[in-house]
């Protein structure tokens, strides 16, 4: 498994032409609420797919301070996850690092422990609170309090009525947290206007391969029929399509560009291929693969960045840097998180015409130059990617590490495309 790293740098020497082949790993956002589903049943699971970063690493050492055994074979992919007895402490930096361990509590209140534990960190481009977290979780019977920077959970009257949640924004994490708390009570549960994010969806999944009892009963409401206990499963992980996006992307930017990629679940591609379209690129669909073919300049684009199937909010830094190369301006808009504008600093660095007004990012066609930058969070750090290989010259990229959060052999892969890049 990768070890932990800090401080590392990245050299891109500038390119006008990528060509090659990779093939797209498991995702890094439905594994790792898949990896605390073992939390929830005295079973063995066993997940397969399961890609080789360092957010699944630090996950899984939180995982095992709870009192899950973890196995991970690299050379399979293949993770095995067996409850024993529940710590009830929670604290490492590596809870204040990955956003994720927020569903190590959902899983914790869904067994009715009284524990603590540290808050959770993850990518900082804008504040995320867990109200929603907790107030679900106070809604089954939990008392929740901050001391020290802990946050104390304390099961009082557990209630198990028939309960109904509306959450008044989309959220991945709240809709999988309640999904958690849900599905061994001894009663059912309304959620009205989850996330119906394909992650999510991966999670419902394989709860009800486990046996849960959880309904899709529309497009704007989930029902969950509690159950006595879980059993274990094998599960195979989606492939990650924000991963495969931004390799996309990336071979949008660049003046040349014929990549094939693999292992990728087109349905879950359709507005990032629709927007390539958009932009002027070449795109080939196959069964299970996907070629970009790209000769020609960019055209400016209008972009309105919302909840999936529209274009993901996790790409649209790598999209701002991509419509730089477009000969019209571009308007990109993130409804999601509009605060998420780390990676404009950047460009304009590299003497990109860019700008934020009013919560909407103009992009003006730019050639970009080589100098250092800096990577602030996972996905701005792909798009610091993205200026090193368009930008005339070498590029130095700090804090890499976070880019190694959520991209599997990211470097052997960028070199399959014909990029010149080395980490120091």
């Amino acid at each position: 498994m990768v070890t932990k790293v800090i401080n590392l740098k990245l050299e891109i020497e500038g390119t006008t032409a990528l060509r090659g082949k990779i093939s797209i790993s498991g995702s890094k956002n439905a594994t790792l609420p898949l990896m605390v589903c073992s939390i929830l049943t005295d079973d063995l699971l066993i997940l397969n797919n399961v890609p080789n970063i360092s957010d699944v690493l630090m996950l899984a050492n939180l995982l095992k301070q709870v009192g899950v055994e973890v196995i991970y074979l690299e050379d399979k992919k293949r993770m095995y996850l067996k409850r024993n007895k529940i710590q009830i402490n929670l604290q490492s930096e590596d809870v204040h690092k990955i956003r994720a361990s927020y569903y190590i509590m959902g899983a914790l209140v869904a067994c009715r422990k009284n524990f603590k534990t540290s808050y959770p960190g993850g990518c900082s481009f804008t504040k995320r609170p867990i109200d929603y977290h907790i107030e679900a979780f106070k809604s089954v019977g939990y008392k929740i309090t901050e001391n020290n920077n802990w946050l104390i959970f304390k099961k009082k009257k557990i209630n198990n009525k028939n309960h109904s949640f509306r959450l008044f924004q989309k959220s991945v994490g709240a809709t999988i947290n309640i999904i958690y708390i849900s599905v061994i009570r001894k009663a059912s549960t309304i959620i009205k206007n989850p996330s119906l994010e394909p992650e999510v969806l991966q999670v419902i999944h394989l709860l009800n391969k486990m046996g849960a009892k959880i309904t899709i009963l529309d497009n704007d409401t989930i029902e969950i029929v509690g159950v006595k206990k879980l059993n274990g499963a094998y599960f195979t992980i989606m492939s990650d399509r924000i991963e495969a996006g931004s390799y996309m992307l990336l071979a949008a930017a660049v003046d040349k560009s014929d990549i094939k990629i693999e292992n990728v679940y087109l349905p879950h591609l359709r507005e990032v291929i629709k927007t390539l379209q958009q932009l002027g690129v070449n795109v080939r669909e196959n069964k299970n693969s996907i070629e970009i073919k790209k000769d020609f300049p960019l055209k400016g684009i209008q972009k309105k960045i919302s909840f999936y199937p529209s274009f993901p909010t996790d790409l649209q830094q790598i999209l701002t840097v991509v419509c730089t190369k477009a000969i019209t301006p571009s308007i990109i808009m993130d409804t999601i998180y509009p605060k998420r504008v780390s990676h404009v600093a950047e460009i304009v660095k590299a003497k990109g015409n860019v700008e934020v007004i009013h919560d909407k990012i103009y992009i003006y066609s730019s050639a970009l130059e080589a100098t250092n930058i800096y990577a602030h969070d996972l996905r701005c750090g792909f798009a610091c990617i993205v200026i090193g290989a368009i930008a005339k010259g070498c590029t130095t990229i700090d804090h890499v590490e976070v880019i190694l959060r959520g991209y599997e052999d990211l470097i052997n892969k960028l070199k399959a495309l014909g990029l010149t890049i080395k980490i120091m």
